[in-house]
């Protein structure tokens, strides 16, 4: 029999005696009387705190939903950014290939700039060349004007001296038998004379031909040199450019590096984040399973008020009787 029987039975005796004296029956009954009064407030106070109980548990409740929600959306978070992970590893992959490729690139840039420095001095060495070539050629026609002035020389003597031994052979006719002797002398020296002039006329007909082979070629060494110094122009553009290409290959490596080091740092923080996200995780979990003892707790604590306020209106009846 629990506590609220026995008070319940010892207040019926004390109702069913017949006290002999009226001061102890006014006690009894002013006991009685508050003691009712008591049970009341209790029985009000009970109903309270099942009331509060109640909306306690009803906070749990919405408590459990939010944890849930919370943990679903933790749980999508979790999964967006592991494919975030995956999405970033792919991108630093790339980003990796690209920076391998602009390094190669960069390399071939330069042994692009070491080769036309290379032709560029070549075509510096060819151009001195042609030049040295054409101011010889220009000196050799210089002299096949010297050596054509020379042979005019000789085309005059050899025209005078057929002159001179045509009048000597006159002069030996005239003499008779006396000058048969220089007669034939002048013959032989007409005949060296007409020879002199048929070999510096071949010489002369030769030196034009030279000279006109000479011109010839000192006509292509000016185009030569032209085409030289207009290659030499466009190399030197082209070194301009490779110049240009490396140095943006330069600048895109260097911001290509910064992307890498800004994505390994993204990569920490969203590693951190993870961890972060899972130990949330881990906590809302337990304080899910926490609050759900708690309800259960509660639960029990209200069933136990609700027997102790339905005991407490019963000896109120009782009482009333």
């Amino acid at each position: 029999m629990g506590l609220f029987s026995k008070k319940k039975e010892s207040i019926r005796e004390i109702t069913a005696t017949q006290p002999e004296e009226v001061a102890v029956k006014e006690v009894v009954n002013t006991d009685y009387h508050k003691l009712v009064d008591k049970l009341v407030t209790l029985s009000n106070e009970a109903d309270n705190v099942k009331s509060n109980i109640g909306d306690v548990t009803n906070s749990i409740s919405s408590l459990t939903t939010s944890s849930e929600s919370i943990n679903e959306e933790l749980h999508t978070a979790d999964g967006m950014l592991r494919g975030f992970n995956d999405s970033m590893e792919s991108l630093a992959m790339n980003i990796n290939n690209v920076h391998i490729s602009v390094l190669d690139t960069d390399e071939l840039a330069d042994k692009g700039i070491v080769t036309i420095n290379s032709l560029d001095s070549s075509l510096k060495e060819l151009q001195q060349a042609f030049q040295v070539s054409y101011s010889t050629v220009n000196e050799l026609v210089s002299k096949l004007e010297s050596v054509n002035m020379i042979t005019d020389s000789i085309s005059q003597i050899a025209s005078q001296t057929n002159l001179l031994a045509l009048n000597a052979a006159i002069e030996a006719a005239r003499a008779g038998e006396a000058g048969k002797g220089f007669s034939v002398v002048a013959g032989e020296v007409r005949k060296l004379a007409e020879n002199s002039k048929q070999a510096v006329q071949s010489i002369t007909k030769i030196l034009d031909e030279i000279k006109v082979e000479i011109l010839n070629a000192s006509s292509a060494m000016n185009g030569g040199n032209t085409a030289i110094v207009a290659q030499h122009d466009t190399i030197v553009e082209t070194k301009d450019t490779f110049t240009n290409i490396k140095n943006s290959i330069d600048g895109a490596t260097s911001e290509i590096n910064d992307c890498l080091v800004n994505l390994v740092a993204t990569a920490e923080q969203k590693d951190n984040l993870i961890n972060f996200i899972g130990n949330v995780t881990t906590l809302s979990k337990e304080n899910s399973a926490l609050v759900d003892e708690i309800a259960v707790t509660l639960n029990d604590q209200v069933g136990s008020l609700s027997e102790f306020t339905d005991s407490v209106k019963e000896i109120e009846k009782d009482l009333n009787k």
